[in-house]
């Protein structure tokens, strides 16, 4: 009670700093238009989804490919992060009955590089924005428009340049296509970001959260915000497990994955932190990542290898399912290398021979197959150039028996990982890694 009451006492301070009416913050509601085909409801419960005169709940995912596949196991929403070939993908979309959030990209904004100040900069920016939404405001399978992804929103007293610029991109989005509303995805549900956007800019209709291990927050830092601004409606535009940035890592720096059950139980459990509350704000949840994505490593937020499924998409599957029993991928526990963790900080020296095996919590099944690989870690994961030039497999196997392989450690000195991937009858499939540090003492 006390931190909500100082949490509240701090946001008045900053409001009055601005110069804003406390009641127009809190009160500030638009007139709804229920001849527009997409649009927010308030409810006494919350806030309802419009769409085509029907609620609509958002059950999706985030990414560019398999909109067959989330069809199939229930979804409703695709979230695309790029506008390139987007006739193609919204075209795509509505002919599997999903409808489709549009990400809109501006660029970050930035203290030490403010391409706001650049007046002819936003010239550009404005008109190439508002060329993208006359050009697709009447596709049918649009939803939203969410204007940037973790743009770093300010924390002023007053607007600058960004946020003017910002404000203005969110008119010209409004004035062009009353019919869709617009969000803006900020990284968690930060209570200090979410002050700042609700202070600056009332006109923008959602506010979306990208939430991973951070999401446990959520709950605590709505309710500290709305005790000044009210209710306001929101999304999770991303949400999953355990971020690279957030979890243990080795004496190198190399954080350690968990196991894909782990991984596919934080579907449930977080996407279920929302579910049922009758006071709720929240439009919908899109989980992430739908497709197959390298950060970090490639299975870290990757649902799908090959073409075949992870086994979280069965979780995701029985979220949205009239049954909320999800089919057990198998009974893997972990991984050792050397009869070593991943946090034992597993060091090698060139071309020393060792053992990996897969832990069961019962007997290894022979119906399983198990494939391995060696890749080196991908520390600039966050760079394509780099990764599509030096994130290749390296073959130093000497042997594969059932739930155990050999292998020699590279010769090259650095970091790497070894990686399994076991597959069941179907095709679904569990992950494992361990990375290890190549080590030449000479």
């Amino acid at each position: 009670m006390k931190l909500l009451i100082y949490t509240g006492l701090v946001l008045i301070i900053i409001i009055s700093l601005t110069g804003m009416n406390v009641v127009r913050v809190l009160h500030k509601e638009k007139p709804v238009d229920e001849n527009r085909t997409v649009y927010v409801e308030k409810t006494e419960s919350g806030f309802q989804l419009i769409r085509n005169g029907e609620p609509f709940h958002i059950q999706g995912a985030g990414g560019d490919s398999h909109f067959k596949e989330l069809a199939e196991i229930g979804g409703n929403t695709i979230r695309v992060f790029n506008s390139s070939d987007l006739k193609a993908k919204l075209d795509e979309a509505h002919n599997y009955g999903l409808a489709v959030i549009v990400d809109i990209y501006i660029p970050p904004y930035s203290t030490s590089y403010n391409l706001y100040a650049d007046e002819d900069e936003n010239v550009l920016l404005k008109q190439d924005v508002r060329d993208l939404v006359y050009q697709y405001k009447d596709h049918p399978a649009l939803l939203i428009w969410n204007l940037g992804n973790e743009l770093n929103y300010p924390l002023v007293f007053r607007k600058n340049d960004f946020i003017r610029t910002f404000n203005e991109l969110v008119s010209i989005i409004q004035e062009v296509d009353p019919d869709h509303p617009v969000s803006t995805s900020i990284i968690g549900a930060g209570r200090k970001t979410m002050s700042s956007i609700y202070i600056h800019s009332p006109d923008l209709d959602i506010v979306s959260f990208n939430t991973f291990g951070n999401t446990k927050f959520v709950n605590s830092h709505l309710a500290q915000v709305s005790l000044l601004f009210g209710s306001r409606p929101y999304l999770f535009s991303e949400l999953g497990p355990d971020g690279p940035w957030e979890i243990q890592t080795t004496s190198w720096g190399a954080p350690i994955e968990p196991v894909s059950s782990i991984k596919s139980d934080s579907y449930k459990s977080r996407s279920g932190m929302f579910l049922g509350n009758e006071d709720s704000a929240s439009l919908g949840t899109l989980f992430f990542y739908w497709g197959t994505k390298l950060e970090r490593t490639h299975t870290w937020f990757s649902l799908f290898r090959d073409g075949e499924k992870s086994e979280s998409i069965n979780a995701i599957k029985s979220l949205w399912s009239e049954s909320n029993i999800t089919p057990q991928m198998s009974d893997m526990k972990y991984m050792t290398v050397n009869s070593k963790r991943a946090y034992e900080n597993i060091i090698f020296v060139p071309g020393e021979l060792s053992q990996a095996e897969i832990v069961f919590d019962n007997n290894y099944s022979d119906s399983l197959r198990i494939d391995w690989e060696i890749y080196p870690e991908a520390w600039f994961s966050d760079r394509d150039e780099i990764v599509v030039s030096n994130y290749k497999p390296i073959d130093t196997f000497n042997s594969f028996d059932k739930n155990e392989t050999t292998f020699r450690a590279p010769l090259k000195e650095g970091p790497y990982r070894i990686f399994a991937y076991i597959y069941n009858h179907d095709g679904t499939y569990a992950t494992t890694n361990t990375p290890f540090y190549v080590l030449n003492n000479q």
